[in-house]
Protein backbone atom coordinates (compact mmCIF):
# COMPACT_ATOMS: atom_id res chain seq x y z
CA UNK A 1 0.00 0.00 0.00
CA UNK A 2 2.42 2.50 0.76
CA UNK A 3 4.03 1.53 -2.80
CA UNK A 4 0.97 2.81 -4.62
CA UNK A 5 1.01 5.58 -2.76
CA UNK A 6 4.95 7.27 -3.44
CA UNK A 7 3.96 6.21 -7.19
CA UNK A 8 0.36 8.60 -7.23
CA UNK A 9 2.93 11.16 -5.51
CA UNK A 10 5.79 10.74 -8.43
CA UNK A 11 3.14 11.16 -11.01
CA UNK A 12 1.76 14.40 -9.54
CA UNK A 13 4.74 15.84 -9.37
CA UNK A 14 6.46 14.56 -12.60
CA UNK A 15 6.85 16.95 -15.34
CA UNK A 16 4.19 15.91 -18.06
CA UNK A 17 1.49 16.11 -14.80
CA UNK A 18 2.63 19.43 -13.60
CA UNK A 19 2.52 20.52 -17.93
CA UNK A 20 -0.59 19.37 -18.56
CA UNK A 21 -2.26 20.98 -15.44
CA UNK A 22 -0.72 24.67 -16.43
CA UNK A 23 -2.05 24.53 -19.56
CA UNK A 24 -5.16 23.47 -18.40
CA UNK A 25 -4.93 26.66 -15.88
CA UNK A 26 -4.44 28.66 -19.00
CA UNK A 27 -7.23 27.45 -20.98
CA UNK A 28 -9.28 28.10 -18.15
CA UNK A 29 -7.42 31.66 -17.46
CA UNK A 30 -8.62 32.64 -21.51
CA UNK A 31 -12.12 31.15 -20.82
CA UNK A 32 -12.66 33.70 -18.17
CA UNK A 33 -10.52 36.58 -20.18
CA UNK A 34 -13.36 35.81 -22.97
CA UNK A 35 -16.30 35.67 -20.63
CA UNK A 36 -15.79 39.24 -19.19
CA UNK A 37 -15.14 40.67 -22.09
CA UNK A 38 -18.13 39.17 -23.53
CA UNK A 39 -20.06 40.41 -20.35
CA UNK A 40 -18.55 44.07 -20.63
CA UNK A 41 -20.02 44.04 -24.76
CA UNK A 42 -22.85 42.58 -23.06
CA UNK A 43 -23.81 45.37 -20.82
CA UNK A 44 -22.50 47.81 -23.46
CA UNK A 45 -25.80 46.56 -26.15
CA UNK A 46 -27.64 46.92 -23.23
CA UNK A 47 -27.40 50.00 -22.22
CA UNK A 48 -27.58 51.09 -25.89
CA UNK A 49 -30.47 49.32 -26.32
CA UNK A 50 -32.52 50.98 -23.10
CA UNK A 51 -31.20 54.24 -24.21
CA UNK A 52 -32.88 53.43 -27.48
CA UNK A 53 -36.36 52.35 -25.90
CA UNK A 54 -36.33 55.06 -23.80
CA UNK A 55 -36.08 57.50 -26.94
CA UNK A 56 -38.67 55.73 -29.03
CA UNK A 57 -41.26 56.09 -25.60
CA UNK A 58 -40.34 60.32 -25.66
CA UNK A 59 -40.94 59.79 -29.43
CA UNK A 60 -44.03 57.95 -28.88
CA UNK A 61 -45.23 60.56 -26.25
CA UNK A 62 -44.44 63.53 -28.60
CA UNK A 63 -46.53 61.99 -31.41
CA UNK A 64 -49.47 60.98 -29.54
CA UNK A 65 -49.71 64.81 -27.65
CA UNK A 66 -49.52 65.79 -31.60
CA UNK A 67 -52.08 63.43 -32.44
CA UNK A 68 -54.30 64.44 -29.96
CA UNK A 69 -54.06 67.79 -30.76
CA UNK A 70 -54.32 67.39 -34.24
CA UNK A 71 -57.80 65.50 -33.64
CA UNK A 72 -59.61 68.78 -32.49
CA UNK A 73 -60.66 71.13 -34.75
CA UNK A 74 -58.29 73.94 -33.96
CA UNK A 75 -55.37 70.98 -34.36
CA UNK A 76 -56.35 70.50 -37.93
CA UNK A 77 -56.57 74.15 -38.68
CA UNK A 78 -53.10 74.89 -37.14
CA UNK A 79 -51.37 71.94 -39.49
CA UNK A 80 -53.69 73.09 -42.04
CA UNK A 81 -52.65 76.92 -41.95
CA UNK A 82 -48.67 75.62 -41.34
CA UNK A 83 -48.60 73.46 -44.85
CA UNK A 84 -50.72 75.85 -47.26
CA UNK A 85 -50.09 78.72 -46.05
CA UNK A 86 -54.87 79.48 -46.16
CA UNK A 87 -56.28 82.28 -44.66
CA UNK A 88 -59.99 81.96 -43.38
CA UNK A 89 -62.07 84.69 -45.05
CA UNK A 90 -61.75 88.09 -44.06
CA UNK A 91 -58.33 87.30 -42.81
CA UNK A 92 -55.27 88.69 -44.57
CA UNK A 93 -51.63 87.48 -45.06
CA UNK A 94 -48.63 89.53 -44.27
CA UNK A 95 -45.31 88.06 -45.95
CA UNK A 96 -41.77 89.16 -44.71
CA UNK A 97 -39.21 89.14 -46.99
CA UNK A 98 -35.82 89.32 -45.40
CA UNK A 99 -34.01 92.59 -47.37
CA UNK A 100 -30.29 91.07 -46.47
CA UNK A 101 -31.20 88.10 -48.09
CA UNK A 102 -31.86 89.93 -51.72
CA UNK A 103 -28.30 92.03 -50.69
CA UNK A 104 -26.40 88.63 -50.20
CA UNK A 105 -27.85 87.31 -52.94
CA UNK A 106 -27.23 90.20 -55.73
CA UNK A 107 -23.41 90.13 -54.63
CA UNK A 108 -23.05 86.41 -54.93
CA UNK A 109 -24.23 86.74 -58.41
CA UNK A 110 -22.06 89.59 -59.16
CA UNK A 111 -19.24 87.05 -57.80
CA UNK A 112 -19.69 84.48 -59.76
CA UNK A 113 -19.20 86.01 -63.09
CA UNK A 114 -17.54 84.56 -65.72
CA UNK A 115 -13.72 85.42 -67.51
CA UNK A 116 -10.52 84.59 -66.17
CA UNK A 117 -10.43 88.02 -64.20
CA UNK A 118 -13.74 86.70 -61.64
CA UNK A 119 -11.53 83.03 -61.32
CA UNK A 120 -8.90 85.27 -60.20
CA UNK A 121 -10.55 87.17 -57.76
CA UNK A 122 -12.38 84.14 -55.98
CA UNK A 123 -9.39 82.40 -55.47
CA UNK A 124 -8.37 85.78 -53.09
CA UNK A 125 -12.02 86.01 -51.41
Amino acid sequence: MMKSKKSSYRFWHSPIALAIIFLILVWFSYKIIFLIEKQKETTYKKEQYLNEINRLKEKESLLSEQLLRVETEEGIEEVIRSKYQVTKSGEKMVTIVDENENIESEVEKENTGHGLWNFIKNIFN
